[in-house]
């Protein structure tokens, strides 16, 4: 078992360090060395939530869970690693308003930003900052060039942070001790969302430690980090940066019921996560000696749509927050409603499949787009990236909602004219992060292809199809794609080529009405997994 990253133990170090004291020093020493490390000890409470994306169905049974938990401590931070934004039909409709004022109204003490905070513009995002009640924290993230997010930027590390506006870190006062909170943001945001071109995203790790050095030189001891880099990232600060005492995380929607420890024999540091969509709520106690040292700590997550045994609410949804939510549903719910085919079977959308398998939801799609570009000029294969695929659908009849909660992001259809040489390597992109199932993995209509996981990346792709064909790296063909993926999103550079290029043609049509239509024609549908992508070693 790895001590350095297991989330069960609970180490009392100040208990061990005054046994030995016992046996080393005379009782007058140790009654000040035991009174020393009591002054200016810290029992802090964290409450967290982390890729919520807009599921604020969800959010009047959290608004419960965080009001009982702060009957307990009053002083508990609630903190959010980012993604507020993108993934169902209340984003779609008010575009982070109706999320930032439930932020507002449970009272959220700080957040950073997701990489999809940067999905629709800098004017949204600013729109978004501009309503909330509560400090942004992002220390690498530079928009002093952006127009729109320029006036919200701030410099310095205040005590007394002003709400709606954007830190590098701050400092928050809990039970008379200073708390630094730092934000982070992937540096794949440039690739994957829409940024403006302004805007930079800065070396994570390089920034991570500036701001730990300008806290610790105001005398700041204990400091959370809210990181939008994933876990895999997290892991790596944990054991890099020194004097993080917790990261709270997102970006990965990684499940951890328990802290991952590192640097257990020197100063703990923990990672924490709290799955996705709002439907958990991460609770970290944590207690710290006078010198800003973890020394205990208890983690878990609250299932907040549980049911007891009767099957009743273990939290019932709060009335405020569900009276407001029936009247933000009003507008969105005819467009919801509307019937648009139907499915002879489940269609599987689940995350961790889109991004490393075949799935018959993806091939539903992609063939929806081949479908689509063909009525335009003839297309031979079709390419959706795991990413952008959001939700599952069960067997039965298929509403718009549905539709839009799959393909929530507003996506338009594009045709991009591609070698195969350039096919290859999109491919070899595709299947490049199968463990950290990466949004890059692509689904596909029209091919067929194999790919071997065990060996290096960029040689992994070892057989080809297209249209019952063998790829020939020197022809030309045309591929249906959607507008995110042919501006370079999810790293394909060689997309953006192909695009900057001009080999590109627009069809200005939504993903959703293209799979919308699909399925009106072509309902009942009962797509296959059939064999489109092969992993050799499975």
């Amino acid at each position: 078992m790895d001590l350095e990253e297991t989330g069960v133990l609970k180490v009392k170090w100040t208990s061990f360090i005054l046994v030995i004291l016992l046996f080393t020093l005379p009782v007058n020493d140790l009654e000040k060395a035991e009174a020393n490390e009591k002054v200016g000890s810290l029992h802090l409470t964290i409450l967290y939530t982390n890729d919520v994306h807009s599921h604020l169905e969800n959010v009047p049974y959290l608004h419960t869970a965080i009001k009982e938990e702060r009957k307990k401590d009053g002083d508990a931070l609630l903190l959010d690693a980012g993604d507020v934004f993108s993934g169902t039909l209340f984003f779609n409709e008010y575009l982070g308003q109706a999320d930032a004022e439930f932020m507002n109204e449970i009272g959220y003490d700080a957040m950073t930003l997701g990489n999809h905070e940067f999905d629709k513009g800098s004017e949204v995002l600013a729109n978004f900052i501009r309503k909330l009640s509560f400090p942004v924290v992002s220390s690498n993230v530079d928009v002093r060039l952006d127009p729109n997010l320029a006036p919200f930027m701030k410099s310095g590390i205040p005590e007394q942070a002003e709400n709606g506006k954007i830190y590098p870190s701050i400092i928050q006062t809990v039970k008379g001790i200073k708390i630094g909170i730092i934000g982070l943001t992937t540096e794949d945001t440039a690739f994957l969302s829409a940024p403006d071109k302004k805007i930079v995203f800065q070396d994570a790790e390089k920034k991570a430690i500036e701001e730990v050095a300008k806290l610790q030189a105001m005398g700041v001891n204990h400091i959370v980090l809210l990181s939008h880099l994933g876990v895999r990232q997290d892991k790596v600060l944990a054991q890099k940066v020194k004097g993080i005492d917790i990261i709270v995380g997102g970006h990965s929607h990684t499940r951890l019921e328990t802290p991952l420890v590192y640097n257990l024999k020197s100063e703990p540091t923990l990672i924490v996560q709290a799955d996705e969509y709002g439907k958990s709520l991460g609770k970290l106690t944590a207690v710290f000696s006078g010198r800003g040292v973890l020394t205990e700590w208890d983690g878990e997550l609250l299932d907040v749509l549980a049911k007891d045994q009767k099957g009743k609410d273990v939290y019932p949804p709060d009335p405020g927050a569900e009276k407001r939510l029936e009247e933000l549903r009003k507008p969105i719910e005819k467009v919801k409603g509307m019937e648009v085919g139907s499915t002879n079977i489940s269609l599987n959308g689940n995350r961790r499949d889109v991004r490393t398998k075949e799935t018959n939801l993806g091939n539903l799609i992609t063939d929806a787009m081949l479908e689509k570009a063909n009525q335009y000029a003839p297309t031979d294969i079709a390419f959706q990236n795991g990413g952008g695929i959001r939700s599952s659908i069960s067997a039965g009849n298929i509403t718009m909602g549905e539709v839009l909660e799959v393909l929530p992001f507003g996506n338009t259809l594009v045709t991009l004219n591609m070698t195969g040489e350039e096919i290859l390597l999109a491919l070899e992109h595709s299947v490049a992060d199968l463990d950290g199932e990466a949004g890059q993995f692509l689904q596909v209509s029209g091919m067929t292809y194999r790919f071997d996981p065990s060996k290096p990346i960029g040689d992994r792709i070892t057989d080809v199809e297209i249209q019952g064909a063998t790829l020939d790296r020197s022809k030309m063909y045309r591929v249906a794609v959607n507008a995110f993926l042919a501006g370079g999103g999810d790293g394909y550079t060689v997309l953006k080529k192909a695009k900057e290029n001009g080999r590109i043609s627009e069809l200005h049509l939504n993903l959703y009405e293209v799979l919308s239509e699909y399925l009106f024609r072509h309902s009942p549908v009962s797509p296959e997994v059939e064999g489109r992508i092969v992993n050799r070693i499975e």
